[in-house]
């Protein structure tokens, strides 16, 4: 029997299939409401490392009838845990047929720690559920039905739940629930009358684990993403949301699209706003926070308006966020960049090396309004603005609130100490390295000193770019200080010896 296979986008209007169907990767074909789809025998949705088919039913309950066997594919890549959801209601663990470290998030077992929450699984995969999957080599999970009952359509409510007990988790740690997109389609978040979201903070979370780092996008009146965040999350994929309060969360077809458009260039209302956009970059990998003014948000946590942080666990990720009333945000919505505003600006990371801090191509900056970013622990200023980048050196003892970032400074004087520092002054075990970051040329003295004052030693600073030096001491804090040109400049380093 012949197969048909679908290389365009198409919009069924109401269409009989007496042969088998097979949409490829990148094909999409939409069932829009008011029209039906009948399929004689078979239905094949493929899935590769390209791309993934997709047929969305945008009828209430569903219009579709396929009178054979259906098989659904998921493609995931090697080496990296994958959030995912089966569009089937009939699928058991066994689908993930490399791997059986398959788990689920129970965020009622949290108690004092979120990582509590992880449940190992085998057994029947729960419709609209997101699981945690790992697999050491590329593979293409199969999702197969003998019934198109079997095909998830329709609506779908989901518990969730945020889990108070005493002393137990940070609020910024509590209320994560893993859920999962149940169809064979991408879904819009931005759906008018596609979720029921009461429950919820309006952001979803994605874990991307080509860059060890979650994609976030917030929709409510004011919609922005980060880390690459959009309004669409793809079939068959696992999102987390964060719960204000106990309840449901409800999906159904309303919110089911064939095609992803393009996000436009980051979501702008009628109203002119500001959205900085700070950057944190090293080891491949880039991290992403929005300070913006909204001029319904208030201090503390805006619901719909801000997003929590959820860190990396990839050791080499920088993580950067803003604080607010204690609370860890990745978007943080403000009524007004009033001047002096300071925000608390944290970093972490996990691997000792150089880092850099910038603002993102897409932030949305007045005329008028100067960024400042302090770097608490070196005492130091660096003015953002584009193209610039703040260079420094990151150790596990660096303070994780090292940052904050002024606005319009009026009362303090920063002349002396605008631009970016003139050396970057960082150590590796017991290497101490300088590299020059300004004009400042020619020879000079660099005395290590501990942190009580007495000199370790003295070393020539040459007329070079990058130099590095074997500092014999112990481990510790200490201060690089640089003599060069008759200005003194101050840095401190750790030393660890291994």
């Amino acid at each position: 029997m012949k197969k048909y296979s679908t290389y365009l986008i198409l919009m069924i209007i109401s269409v009989k299939l007496l042969s088998q169907l097979v949409i490829n990767p990148g094909s999409s074909i939409t069932v829009t409401n008011g029209t039906s789809l009948y399929v004689g025998t078979n239905l094949y949705i493929n899935s590769d490392a390209t791309g993934t088919g997709h047929l969305a039913d945008q009828n209430q309950p569903g219009n579709i009838n396929i009178t054979g066997n259906i098989s659904i594919n998921q493609y995931l890549s090697a080496n990296g845990w994958h959030n995912a959801s089966s569009p089937i209601n009939n699928a058991t663990s066994n689908v993930f047929s490399t791997t059986d470290l398959i788990f689920y998030y129970d965020e009622t077992i949290i108690l004092n720690d979120w990582n509590f929450g992880w449940v190992w699984y085998s057994g029947p995969l729960e419709v609209a559920r997101g699981y945690d999957v790992y697999s050491d080599v590329s593979t293409t999970t199969n999702y197969q039905s003998s019934s198109s009952t079997n095909l998830n359509t329709g609506s779908f409510t989901t518990s969730i739940t945020r889990t108070d007990v005493p002393d137990g988790e940070l609020e910024n740690r509590k209320g994560w629930n893993l859920l999962g997109n149940p169809y064979p389609s991408p879904t819009d978040w931005l759906s008018t009358n596609g979720w029921s979201k009461s429950n919820i903070n309006d952001a979803k979370y994605i874990w991307d684990p080509t860059n060890n780092n979650y994609t976030i996008f917030i929709g409510g009146s004011t919609p922005t993403g980060v880390n690459g965040g959009t309004q669409y999350i793809p079939a068959n994929q696992g999102f987390w949301v964060q719960a204000i309060q106990n309840g449901d969360f409800e999906i159904n077809n309303n919110s089911r699209v064939g095609v992803t458009q393009n996000t436009p260039g980051y979501y702008k209302n009628q109203e002119t706003h500001s959205e900085i956009r700070i950057i944190a970059s090293a080891n491949n990998y880039t991290d992403e926070a929005i300070i913006r003014d909204i001029d319904e948000s208030r201090a503390g946590f805006d619901k719909n308006i801000d997003a929590s942080k959820l860190i990396s666990f990839h050791d080499s990720v920088p993580q950067i966020y803003t604080i607010s009333n204690n609370n860890k945000l990745s978007i943080n919505s403000i009524p007004i960049f009033e001047c002096d505003l300071t925000i608390g600006l944290n970093f972490k990371c996990n691997t000792i090396g150089y880092y850099e801090i910038s603002l993102g191509q897409k932030s949305i900056i007045s005329d008028t309004l100067r960024i400042f970013l302090i770097d608490k622990y070196l005492e130091t200023y660096a003015e953002l603005s584009a193209g610039v980048k703040y260079n420094f050196h990151h150790n596990i003892h660096s303070p994780e609130s090292r940052f904050s970032l002024v606005f319009n400074p009026k009362s303090i004087d920063l002349s002396s100490k605008l631009g970016l520092s003139p050396f970057i002054v960082g150590a590796n075990n017991s290497t101490l390295t300088i590299i020059r970051n300004s004009s400042e040329f020619g020879d000079g003295i660099i005395n290590v000193y501990s942190i009580t004052g007495n000199i370790i030693g003295s070393y020539k600073l040459y007329n070079t770019t990058k130099s590095s030096y074997e500092i014999n001491t112990s481990s510790g804090l200490y201060i690089a200080s640089i003599i060069l040109n008759n200005k003194h400049f101050n840095y401190k380093f750790f030393i660890i010896n291994q």
